[in-house]
């Protein structure tokens, strides 16, 4: 029994040895190697031997207990940690000599390594207004607050980024992300501050963070043959001065495989665009039970287009020369959306058309009406002069549609609660799109239609309108329009409140419409 205890009391010695020299070896105190912080005392030579100290050890994680801490550009490295405890602040530099050439200037930055990261309660201030604020364009600062590139199995948890130069995430060609719990700040004036970029990466997942930015929120691309593949977002709460979510408008490759839920969009001018501008392939993207507040320019000039779109999906050329991309395969269901002026517009092209786009449980609440007259869609990037083939943002419509093969809409209710009599909205508009489904539609209208029909059809085929009950106008339920809109069914609709059903021009040959067990007006 003696020797049992005497192995207990070895296994428990050699236990607390074993985490003693655990705790010395994989834990760096970062107040034990600096003799003084604060604002005034830059330390970046002395964080970075810890890191490259920490790093030739095997690894571990270097903390900062509270306090404020000053540096430049910080090297991470394999299996190294930073952790930034609850009131540690991690200053960034205010001088560009901080902010060496290798790569884009970043506070934080690692190319090429693996199992790295950082984590803790703590905050990253860049001090980004110090490179903006009061500076004349072009602006000479920091590419990017943190910066991981060509890296395996990052984490990014719980930290507070505000201030940031630039953008500030970006994950570039990396594998296995893991960003959770963040919050990222930066004022409403900020240029250019992304919240968070995935860049030709594969396995990302962004969860659990709020995101009140001076741009896009989140903002997947493509460069190169690179795709981005692979992305889950969810439980977010995000606010942008741009687009909250936003895919592209860099997409040389594809961007694929991504599922955005349980996301909260409040304060924006764009809720979800797609910007396909470099040849890629937009594809199997999901997009379930997200709010939309586009309410970041409410506007009450009804004679000005308001440019505000609760979703944008958009194809086209960067340039001229530019391979023609795709979208394909795009699903939004369990979408509220609720704006003061905006309206959603979805833009293929005639030599490739958005495919397979599918729409359930949508339920979309306008409160003001503006004109459409001059207006333009937006392009994405400034350098882009040209007039764009394929816009249709002057279309009077809450839901404008051109260039699809494959439109399928289930459970659309569209409520208008303008009271404006004039800027009348058709509540959906195609041009030249094919293989239509709208089944389950209902809308409420403060102000009856006196002009525009409820839904107008121009050179599209294959309409199928089911199961709806559309509310009255002093106009039809359904305009079709040209010599190549043909197999339109009316089945199963209650158009009781309607004065009238359906109207053509003179191009439409009325055979091909077909009706087919309906409750006509009056009835």
């Amino acid at each position: 029994m003696s020797i049992f205890k005497n192995f207990i009391c070895i296994v428990t010695i050699g236990l607390v040895l074993i985490q003693t020299a655990y705790s010395q070896e994989y834990a760096y105190n970062v107040k034990s190697y600096v003799a003084e912080s604060g604002l005034e005392t830059l330390l970046t030579g002395e964080l970075q031997s810890l890191i490259d100290q920490c790093h030739e050890a095997g690894g571990g994680t270097i903390y900062f207990p509270p306090g404020d801490y000053l540096t430049g550009t910080l090297f991470l490295k394999s299996n190294v940690y930073l952790e930034l405890l609850p009131g540690a602040t991690l200053f960034g530099s205010k001088y560009m000599v901080d902010y060496p050439n290798d790569g884009l200037k970043s506070l934080i930055y690692a190319n090429g390594q693996e199992n790295l990261g950082i984590k803790g309660k703590g905050m990253v201030n860049a001090q980004g207004d110090a490179f903006w604020r009061g500076k004349k364009l072009p602006l000479i600062r920091p590419d990017r607050c943190i910066l991981f590139e060509h890296c395996t199995d990052v984490s990014i948890n719980d930290i507070h980024v505000t201030n940031s130069p630039n953008w500030n995430i970006d994950v570039r060609f990396c594998e296995r992300v893991w960003i959770d719990g963040v919050t990222i700040t930066s004022e409403r004036d900020a240029p250019n501050t992304d919240g968070i970029d995935p860049v030709s990466s594969k396995d990302v997942f962004i969860s659990n963070c709020y995101i009140n930015v001076g741009d896009d929120a989140i903002c997947p691309k493509s460069r190169g043959d690179i795709p981005m593949e692979n992305l889950v977002v969810t439980n977010c709460i995000l606010i942008s001065d741009d687009s909250a979510i936003k895919l592209g408008t860099r997409s040389d490759s594809d961007i694929r495989n991504a599922l955005f839920s349980n996301i909260v969009i409040r304060d924006t001018q764009y809720g979800i665009g797609m910007y396909a501008k470099d040849g890629g392939t937009f594809e199997n993207i999901r997009f379930e039970n997200i709010h939309i507040e586009t309410t970041r320019y409410d506007s009450s000039n009804a004679s000005t287009p308001s440019r505000v779109y609760p979703i944008f999906l958009d194809l086209e050329k960067r340039e001229p020369d530019s391979k023609l991309g795709k979208i394909k395969n795009i699903f939004f269901s369990n979408i509220t959306i609720d704006s003061p002026n905006g309206n959603c517009l979805f833009l293929g092209q005639k030599d490739s058309k958005i495919e397979n786009l599918r729409f359930s449980d949508i339920n979309y609440q306008l409160h003001h009406r503006q004109t459409f007259e001059g207006n333009r869609k937006p392009r994405g990037v400034k350098s882009l002069k040209s007039e764009a083939s394929n816009d249709h943002s002057d279309i009077p419509a809450h839901f404008t549609f051109a260039y699809v093969d494959g439109l399928f809409i289930d459970n659309l209710f569209i409520n208008d609660l303008s009271e404006e009599t004039d800027h009348e909205r058709s509540m959906i508009w195609g041009y030249d799109i094919h293989k239509v489904k709208l089944s389950n539609f209902q809308n409420e209208m403060e102000v009856p239609n006196k002009k525009l029909p409820q839904v107008h059809f121009k050179e599209s085929s294959m309409i199928e309108i089911v199961s709806s009950t559309p509310a009255n106008t002093k106009t039809p339920f359904l305009y079709l329009e040209g010599t190549d809109t043909k197999r339109v069914y009316l089945q199963n609709n209650n158009f009781t409140y309607l004065d009238e059903v359906f109207d053509y021009d003179d191009l439409f040959n009325i055979e091909e419409l077909i009706r087919i067990n309906n409750i006509d007006p009056g009835k």
